[in-house]
């Protein structure tokens, strides 16, 4: 079926300028209005002063411009910091159809760079609005099938989490800092990568949100022999995320693979004095109470937050005993397990739902 399209700018109107914001340092605990920024969260906090508010008489969909996140608002709320793109369909445009749209859309990465000026390349198909509702309506079941299996996984995170309130929580535990637990630290390489090289590089995407290395979408470089000990990374180190936005920096993950890879800049390598050091570190940064710990100490730069290796050191966790770290190794290897049978599920409903998307706006459902 073919539909009428229309540019870009005509489907949507950028109204972002009239939302004022705040900064991720003022963001509150509760508030009346939730503050929606560019970040993984749909939620990123509060903020009460009703002045800030941006009122949502029809829904509005929001855009990340660097992190090029589409979220959906239909309530007041609050713009926190800088990058987000506020953005009112038009009235021929059906809300949820149009933010649907907005999130098949694959906008290509450009790095810390701004994304929305891709945007203004598309043209978006305009079905007749009962056809866009009926379109909407299906994709919002699939979705929440989707979600339904993302949130039992998100459950087993917050088991880990748990262990780790736990942990800060007991009475008398003494705190050491991320240089005890760890021999050395060292930034990636800067050279830049291609399709073809020596090794494969792991940059931060790589660096899944829950600490989980990704060895999907790799690019490749060559590195001198006499680099090898700097930029490449080995079974048991950990990478930590030094810059990205301000949910996400901190993120680390483990290094499991038997083969050594190379690491780039935005990543910095810890090597931990044993295997289970390097599992408690990277299980505190990815928790609850880790990444709390994180947003306090990162710097904003130019809408992305920042901290160096010798912040990374700095930062205080909980003293390890044996018996935290043999119960540590013990949740994670049964989350573990648990994990890859629900993600088994997840791919599934993944690839509906992506089947279901790319057909809707082929005008196939």
């Amino acid at each position: 079926m073919t539909w009428e399209t229309v540019p870009f700018d005509e489907a949507f109107a950028d109204v972002t300028s009239a939302s004022p914001r705040i900064k991720q340092s003022e963001f509150a605990a509760t508030g009346l209005f939730p503050v929606r920024d560019q970040g993984e969260e749909d939620v990123a906090g509060y903020w009460s002063d009703e002045s800030f508010a941006t009122r949502v008489t029809r829904p509005l969909i929001l855009f990340g411009d660097h992190t090029r996140r589409v979220k959906y608002a239909e309530q007041d709320f609050v713009v926190g910091a800088d990058g987000v793109k506020v953005l009112e369909p038009a009235p021929s445009l059906d809300p949820r159809f149009a933010f649907h749209w907005m999130c098949s859309v694959r906008v290509p990465s450009a790095g810390y760079s701004r994304h929305f000026k891709f945007l203004k390349y598309y043209r978006v198909p305009l079905p007749p609005l009962p056809e866009q509702r009926r379109i909407a309506a299906i994709l919002d079941e699939a979705d929440a099938v989707r979600v339904l299996a993302g949130a039992q996984e998100s459950k087993l995170r917050e088991l880990l989490d748990s262990f780790f309130d736990s942990v800060a929580g007991a009475p008398g535990r003494r705190s050491v800092t991320v240089g005890d637990l760890v021999e050395s630290s060292q930034y990636g390489t800067s050279a830049k990568a291609g399709e073809s090289g020596q090794f494969p590089i792991l940059r931060m995407g790589n660096v899944t949100n829950d600490g989980r290395i990704d060895l999907t979408n790799m690019k490749f470089i060559d590195i001198d022999e006499s680099d090898h000990a700097r930029y490449l990374v080995h079974r048991g180190d950990l990478l930590f995320n030094r810059t990205n936005s301000a949910d996400l920096v901190g993120k680390t993950a483990v290094y499991r693979e038997a083969e050594p890879r190379a690491f780039a800049g935005y990543l910095v390598r810890l090597r931990p004095k044993s295997l289970e050091l390097g599992e408690y570190v990277a299980g505190y940064l990815n928790s609850r109470h880790g990444k709390l710990t994180l947003r306090k100490m990162a710097k904003s730069i130019v809408g992305m937050a920042n901290i160096n290796a010798r912040e990374a050191l700095s930062i205080r966790l909980p003293e390890p005993d044996s018996a935290t770290l043999t119960s540590l190794l013990d949740l994670r290897q049964r989350v573990e397990a648990e994990r890859e049978r629900l993600g088994t599920r997840r791919r599934w409903t993944d690839e509906l739902f992506a089947s279901l998307q790319h057909r809707a706006f082929r005008g196939e459902l």
